[in-house]
C-alpha cells in the first residue's frame, strides 16, 4: 500500500467521515437545544442554523456518497458482490439517508409556517443515528475488506475516479 494517504481512496473516505462526524455532533447539539429552549425566538434561530447542516448534506455528503457509489463500490463489488452483502446494505443506507435528508429539509422549511419542532428533532435524530451507524459499518467492515482485497493499481484507479466525482 502506498504510504501517501492522498493516493489511498480508503484513507480519503475515512477522512471525509471525520468531517461528517463533526457535522453530526453539531446536529445533535442543535437538536438538543431546540428541544430544551422555552423561547420561540431562540428556537427559530436554532432551527435556522440547521440550514448550514442541510447545505453540508446537499453538497459534501452527497459527493462522498457518489465517490463510494461510482468509484469504490463497483471495483470492490468485483470481489464481494453488489447485489447482496455489505455493499448492498451501504447502498440501501445511502438511499435512506437521502430520503431522511429530504424529509428533514421539508420539516425545517415548513417550520416558520407553523411546522412542528418536535418532528424536526425526530427526523434529524433519525438521520444522525443512521449516518453514525452507517459510518461505523463502512469503517469496521467495508473499508477493511477494501484494504485487503484491492490492489495498489485498483486503489489508484479508484482514487482517479473519486477525483472526477462532483
Amino acid at each position: 500500500m502506498d504510504t501517501d494517504a492522498s493516493l489511498d481512496p480508503i484513507a480519503v473516505l475515512r477522512s471525509e467521515h471525520e468531517a461528517v462526524r463533526a457535522v453530526l455532533s453539531n446536529l445533535e447539539g442543535y437538536l438538543k437545544k431546540i428541544g430544551s429552549v422555552s423561547s420561540a425566538g431562540l428556537r427559530n434561530n436554532l432551527i435556522n442554523q440547521l440550514n448550514e447542516i442541510t447545505a453540508f448534506m446537499d453538497k459534501d455528503l452527497e459527493t462522498h456518497f457518489k465517490k463510494e457509489e461510482e468509484a469504490l463500490f463497483p471495483v470492490l463489488g468485483n470481489y464481494i458482490g453488489i447485489e447482496t452483502g455489505p455493499i448492498h446494505v451501504m447502498l440501501i443506507e445511502h438511499k435512506h439517508s437521502r430520503e431522511l435528508s429530504a424529509e428533514f429539509k421539508i420539516k425545517i422549511n415548513s417550520y416558520p409556517a407553523g411546522g412542528d419542532f418536535k418532528s424536526i428533532i425526530e427526523i434529524g435524530g433519525s438521520f444522525g443515528r443512521l449516518l453514525s451507524e452507517h459510518i461505523e459499518k463502512e469503517e469496521s467492515i467495508l473499508f477493511n475488506m477494501a484494504d485487503t482485497q484491492l490492489s495498489k493499481e485498483e486503489k489508484l484507479r479508484i482514487m482517479e475516479k473519486m477525483r472526477s466525482v462532483k
